[in-house]
């Protein structure tokens, strides 16, 4: 699991801009990667490092827009999610 110490600030850079990186709260981050991993999301890093938008959500809101994923995508969500990273945009509806 990715821990503030570990999250890697050259990919981050590489992808987003130094004012979003900024606003990354590093225990908010690890409350949305353990709710993740225990939903069986092993690629949750990869989540992060693509759409760190999401998880600048509170860990509550984050949460509530996954479970709606969830519902959208069905009982194999983790499979289709992994297959198709792009499906991470539907958490954007309401």
């Amino acid at each position: 699991m990715i821990e503030s110490h570990e999250i890697n600030i050259k990919i981050l850079n590489e992808n987003f801009n130094e004012d979003l990186i900024k606003q990354i709260d590093s225990e908010n981050v690890y409350k949305i990667f353990s709710y993740l991993y225990k939903n069986g999301v092993y690629y949750a890093e990869d989540l992060f490092y693509n759409s760190l938008d999401l998880f600048l959500y509170p860990c509550e809101v984050f949460i509530k827009k996954f479970e709606h994923l969830k519902e959208v995508l069905g009982n194999e969500f983790v499979d289709k999610l992994g297959d198709d990273a792009s499906l991470i945009e539907l958490m954007y509806e309401e």
